[in-house]
């Protein structure tokens, strides 16, 4: 069984908007509630100081109600084991002893997901009864996700800090106004009449549309989005569409800006580029038009006076996304299309870690790569490819546009601070323009979109090169 996404937009105007905004808004609250819980026991033992007043309340609730939830924990236990007496004697399942709730201590300062559930439920805290059961469990674990995170990076900062900005931080709360998103199972939220979901604390119902949905529900997301929200509703459906793969066939894409993404392979078919000026073009209007209105909105302002954000800028960034989301979208598809049609088994994807910040750019070039979202458009790549029982995979690719792809030359892995001593026999002369060893001309991103598949796959082209150097097909997306 695979996983497919149907997706609601809900406008200011909509009926079901003030519901998705104190539901989003009421997850914000506990977002931050948890958070503040651990920040304060956390960071209470870092110093040999004593507590501060909001660590001091967070202390004292833990021990006024940390009797009563050990309590609750055991009558669960005798409860379970009430139930287990019942059933006959062969039929029974050892149930162990309560594992009770201690006080945080400086060789356990973290508290974990179990501790501060029991301890909001006890404790009646405000914005965890605001919203649904369920609901407010996966906001909490949102947050302990992010703790984990934070934990993971901090230990990996240590061993390798050369792969950081800097050191990390603990995880931040979210802005005043903010939103955060809701998540909803199939226990809590329900569809119901073959058309209608039906969500908790509201008797409200959200019409899915005529073709009702396409499988069975699993669960509903709501996403705040740029003023508005999207309802996401995740349903299951059958495997994966049956076609006829070879696993030899590989597809490499090298991804760009005014080549948006360039696809060759080793089937011996022609290589082929989407175009991306028209996104591009988007992009660079999007930059003029905010930059403008940013200017207007900042103007006679200090530093840390005035507003920073607008309806205005909001209406412009949410116009941008769709857009941009639009354009990807039928890019994607396109490229899913062709690998299908030319039998492809595996498609790499050309991305290095940090790309973005560490591209080494002229400064009018890197404001368009650096504001295009590839990121969304490798993921648009990867579930579609899914669909069809095509893999996926992101390959490192330092140096695929200097080593010569016709001339097979070495492609070595890059290490910062280190220096490469190895020769590549070709030179890139211009844009777009790629000269090998032969004095022979190749296009630029065709070489480095071969030298992607060659480095996930080495002998990718044991059989030649035939029809891959040829002239590309130029595809544009309207």
């Amino acid at each position: 069984m695979m996983y497919n996404t149907q997706q609601i937009l809900i406008k200011k105007g909509h009926r079901f908007y003030e519901y998705c905004d104190r539901m989003t808004f009421s997850a914000k609250n506990l977002f931050n509630a948890t958070n503040f819980h651990i920040r304060q026991v956390f960071t209470a033992f870092e110093k040999e100081k004593e507590l501060q007043p909001l660590q001091k309340e967070v202390f004292d609730l833990i021990e006024k109600h940390l009797s009563e939830m050990n309590e609750i924990k055991i009558k669960t236990v005798e409860k379970k084991r009430e139930k287990e007496s019942k059933k006959p004697i062969d039929q029974r399942k050892e149930i162990k002893d309560a594992t009770l709730f201690k006080c945080p201590t400086p060789d356990k300062k973290l508290v974990n997901y179990g501790f501060l559930d029991g301890l909001f439920k006890v404790s009646g805290n405000k914005d965890y009864l605001a919203l649904p059961g369920q609901v407010n469990q996966q906001v909490m674990r949102m947050v302990f996700q992010n703790w984990k995170s934070f934990f993971g990076s901090l230990k990996d900062y240590k061993v390798n800090p050369q792969k950081y900005t800097g050191r990390p931080k603990l995880p931040k709360y979210a802005p005043k106004n903010a939103r955060k998103e809701c998540v909803f199972s199939n226990q809590v939220c329900t569809f119901q009449d073959g058309k209608h979901l039906k969500f908790p604390l509201t008797k409200e119902k959200l019409n899915v549309g005529k073709l009702g949905l396409k499988g069975k529900l699993q669960q509903v997301r709501i996403i705040p989005k740029y003023g508005e929200y999207t309802v996401e509703v995740i349903v299951k459906v059958e495997d994966k569409k049956h076609v006829e793969l070879d696993e030899k066939h590989v597809m490499g894409i090298d991804l760009g800006v005014d080549c948006l993404a360039t696809m060759v392979d080793n089937t011996g078919a022609a290589p082929v580029i989407i175009k991306g000026k028209a996104i591009k073009s988007i992009n660079q209007y999007y930059n003029k038009q905010r930059a403008h209105y940013y200017s207007v909105l900042r103007h006679g302002h200090g530093p840390k006076e005035g507003n920073f954000h607008s309806n205005q800028l909001t209406r412009l960034d949410r116009k941008r996304f769709y857009k941009v989301k639009d354009y990807f979208h039928k890019a994607s598809y396109q490229i899913v299309k062709t690998a299908v049609a030319r039998k492809v088994s595996t498609i790499v994807i050309g991305v290095n870690k940090g790309w973005k910040i560490e591209v080494s750019i002229k400064k009018k070039d890197k404001q368009n790569f650096k504001s295009l979202p590839h990121s969304i458009l490798v993921k648009m790549i990867t579930y579609k490819a899914e669909q069809y029982g095509i893999a996926v995979k992101q390959q490192e690719e330092s140096y695929t546009s200097k080593a010569s792809f016709v001339d097979m030359d070495e492609i070595p892995i890059y290490q910062k601070g280190g220096k490469t001593k190895v020769l590549f026999s070709g030179r890139r002369v211009k844009r777009g323009l790629y000269l090998t060893k032969e004095k022979s001309y190749i296009h630029a991103d065709v070489n480095a979109a071969g030298n992607i598949i060659r480095k996930a796959v080495p002998n990718a082209f044991a059989e030649g090169i035939e029809g891959v150097v040829s002239r590309p097909l130029m595809l544009s997306i309207v």
